[in-house]
């Protein structure tokens, strides 16, 4: 589950997350928005807050599924 969505669904603030894990609010937006991967100690934190719902694998890049190359015949 994404950070954003676990803190809506909860109804629980930015700043009272963020004092919960002990991170700026500006950090807690950072991770939210993806522009910053929270640090191994953090992500134990958050997990642990979240009751294991948010985990750190939720903040890893999840790749594109690969495109089939098309198969081309009779050409040189």
């Amino acid at each position: 589950m994404k950070l954003a969505d676990f803190l809506a669904q909860e109804e629980i603030s930015d700043s009272a997350f963020a004092d919960r894990i002990g991170v700026s609010r500006q950090a807690l937006w950072r991770y939210k928005s993806g522009d910053r991967r929270p640090e191994w100690d953090v992500l134990e934190r958050i997990a642990h807050e979240t009751g294991g719902r948010v985990t750190p694998n939720d903040f890893l890049p999840v790749p594109a599924p690969a495109q089939p190359v098309p198969e081309m015949r009779g050409t040189v």
